[in-house]
């Protein structure tokens, strides 16, 4: 029997389980794409503060200024371009359902109440009352759109507020909006009971949309967008949708995660699309236009992430007890190896780098991982184990990546030896 040899980490996890032999079966704190071919830590997330102690709303002014507006209060943060965290402003109308700068001044909204502080002194918590289901926003052709219920709101130029700009059909709910070129595109949700929702493109100056898609999902929860593809997570299962330009397509999924609306749950940072669920931030990325998309679990949060947001070359997120941002020190890494269909002698890690140890897990026929000591060799690059596990068919392999300070250990495969 050959060898079985998984590499190319470029393509990143599957989504189809462990027996699909082209992609690893997970991955945590990894980065595949900044030196092609290998596997190494990331940088790892940490805490910057401890306010806002909620989980909030983000955004962002044009000097670099965060703004954090509270999910379950009507707290208003501000985090200063040298990270200086301070309370600004407590919203009488209670918690917020999302934020946006627009036109000079914050937009902070609620389920029926639209604010606004002009970044100097003025607040006005009552700058417009409509609706029972403000959602998400996103600004376009000099205009700030704000989803309302089945009816998209916008605030143009003038700062005059319109509530109803465009109707949708009665059963759905707008959720998330993402300007694309001449139009905007929004997502809906019906209800937790129908498994069905529609995507929608509307060109902001008509009165009714251009083009509607049907998605059999619970709810359009938020957009990514990858370079000129936008990308649609839907449903409660991980799965993504790309817009076509008419309708929407099924794209792939994140394996093993429950999903939910999350309209700020999505950033672009370092050129890589982002994407936080519970405390995990997955990257779907290629690093070259000839490689395909990936998936991978790059980050670890210290909480739930409510919001995504960049300032500069800070990741930031909003974890309900504090802010975590991408610190300076690497993460320990871990990844899973497919389940290798073979009797296998031994496990070989190649290396290009160990500071300090890769350890190796491995189980065979599904049992449990057990720690396993590995061999080094210098002179081959490689670590490995030895012995053991040739009386069962199947064998899969657990290996953790320790940093040692600015050293990391980088992977260029995993070979499973008959």
């Amino acid at each position: 029997m050959e060898p079985i040899v998984y590499g190319n980490f470029f393509n990143g996890e599957s989504a189809l389980g462990k027996l699909e032999q082209a992609k690893l079966y997970s991955t945590v704190n990894c980065d595949i794409h900044s030196e092609t071919g290998m596997i190494m830590p990331q940088l790892a997330m940490e805490s910057e503060s401890t306010t806002p102690n909620e989980a909030a709303w983000e955004a962002t002014d044009p000097s670099g200024n965060k703004y954090y507006c509270s999910k379950t209060t009507g707290k208003i943060w501000k985090r200063t371009t040298s990270a200086v965290y301070s309370l600004i402003r407590t919203n009488a109308n209670g918690a917020h359902t999302g934020c946006q700068y627009f036109n000079g001044y914050l937009f902070y909204w609620t389920a029926t109440k639209l604010g606004t502080y002009d970044l100097a002194s003025t607040y006005n918590d009552n700058f417009a009352t409509t609706g029972t289901a403000f959602r998400g926003s996103c600004e376009h052709a000099n205009a700030l759109y704000i989803a309302n219920g089945r009816w998209i709101a916008r605030v143009d130029s003038a700062n005059t507020f319109s509530a109803t700009e465009l109707v949708l059909p009665a059963q759905y709910l707008a959720t998330c909006l993402k300007s694309m070129g001449d139009d905007v595109l929004i997502g809906t949700y019906v209800n937790n009971g129908v498994a069905y929702c529609k995507a929608f493109l509307w060109d902001t100056v008509s009165t009714s949309w251009t083009y509607e898609d049907e998605v059999f999902e619970i709810g359009i929860n938020c957009f990514v967008q990858i370079d000129n593809i936008m990308l649609a997570q839907c449903g409660t299962a991980g799965r993504f949708y790309y817009w076509t330009g008419s309708q929407m397509a099924y794209f792939g999924k994140i394996r093993g995660i429950t999903t939910t609306l999350g309209e700020q749950q999505a950033v672009v940072f370092n050129g890589r699309a982002l994407y936080a669920n519970a405390a995990k931030i997955y990257s779907i990325h290629k690093e070259d236009k000839d490689l395909p998309y990936a998936i991978c679990c790059e980050y670890t949060c210290t909480g739930t992430v409510a919001s995504l947001g960049v300032q500069g070359q800070t990741l930031l997120a909003s974890v309900g007890t504090g802010v975590d941002k991408r610190g300076t020190t690497y993460a320990t890494a871990v990844f899973e190896t497919p389940e290798a269909q073979m009797k296998a002698a031994r496990v070989v890690v190649s290396y290009d780098a160990y500071p300090t140890g890769i350890g190796i897990e491995v189980k065979t026929n599904g049992s449990a991982y057990a720690s396993k000591t590995e061999i080094t060799n210098a002179n081959e690059m490689r670590a490995y184990y030895d012995g053991g596990l040739q009386t069962n068919v199947n064998a899969q392999a657990r290996i953790t990546l320790t940093p040692s300070g600015a050293s990391i250990p980088k992977v260029k495969s995993v070979i499973f030896l008959p």
